[in-house]
């Protein structure tokens, strides 16, 4: 027995928000527990703001620009951060005991391609103080062989390592890959990890330890490696078709899960106390400037 579990593809669910967001959605429930510490993935075309500022709690709401992107996703928060997120940059928010903030497409026909990302917060951590990081597209390290280009937005992948991941809350990797076709990319998943592997435009092949698994364009599998397995589980990923995937993965948490809406907390008691203390003011609020930079859709 080698602990590994690889779920069955899942596709994406179709979200639409107004006229200037569109998403494939994944939750976590789609995967039965296999992607956890990830609560939720949305790969989303924007064009216009499309949300007020709102709170997080419990989580970390993380943001990925796409390299494709064709213009900035500016970021305000109630910390007073502000600022764009350009594509091929990532912007980590742990809103821990809670934070509002609100991101936006601005500039001439602004085209934003990215992920939004909710990680969770281990017990220990969901009350602790809000803070964020940025890395900027330089910041980000590529692994490359041929055929292969992986850039390594968060944690390490084959003995490359992004620096900034030491400020995160927790140890997570996210990787951003394109694989030419008839060519493998190998990473290694280490016991007690989950993950999340994407297939965005094209099919990929998954095999590891025995296993194998055809995920179909728009399609993304969960697995799961667990602590008592002796070694890290080899994934190696094969694409007969040019691709463009992602990969997300970080240490299982094992912990109650309870949602609503942008909060995650481990029981209802908890949802309760952070969404009172929201309706209290105590996630802080943004300046006026967010207001004043949007174009806010008909």
């Amino acid at each position: 027995m080698t602990g590994l579990k690889i779920s069955a593809a899942v596709h994406g669910q179709p979200l639409t928000i107004g006229s200037g967001f569109q998403a494939q959605h994944f939750g976590e429930q789609m995967f039965h527990g296999l992607i956890d510490p990830v609560v939720m993935v949305d790969h989303f075309h924007m064009t216009a703001p499309t949300f007020e500022p709102h709170p997080h709690a419990g989580i970390s709401a993380v943001t990925y620009m796409f390299e494709d992107a064709s213009s900035p996703h500016v970021n305000y928060d109630s910390m007073g951060n502000q600022g764009p997120i350009v594509p091929g940059a990532l912007h980590w928010l742990a809103a821990g005991r809670g934070a509002v903030h609100t991101e936006q497409p601005e500039g001439a026909n602004p085209h934003v391609h990215a992920l939004q990302i909710f990680v969770n917060l281990p017990a220990s951590k969901k009350m602790q103080p809000p803070f964020a990081v940025h890395a900027e597209p330089t910041d980000i390290p590529e692994y490359q062989a041929a055929g292969v280009r992986v850039r390594i937005a968060a944690g390490s992948s084959n003995g490359i390592h992004a620096a900034h991941s030491a400020a995160l809350p927790e140890a997570f990797t996210l990787l951003d890959g394109f694989i030419d076709a008839g060519q493998r990319f190998t990473h290694a998943l280490e016991p007690g990890w989950n993950a999340m592997l994407y297939a965005i435009d094209a099919p990929l092949q998954l095999t590891s330890d025995g296993q194998s698994s055809d995920i179909p364009a728009g399609a993304a599998v969960g697995i799961a490696l667990a602590d008592s397995a002796a070694h890290a589980a080899r994934l190696q990923i094969h694409a007969e078709a040019g691709c463009h995937f992602v990969l997300l993965s970080g240490p299982a948490l094992h912990e109650p899960l309870v949602k609503h809406g942008p909060f995650v907390m481990n029981s209802s008691e908890e949802i309760n106390d952070r969404i009172r203390a929201y309706q209290r003011g105590e996630f802080g609020q943004l300046t006026e400037d967010w207001l004043r930079n949007s174009q806010q859709p008909a």
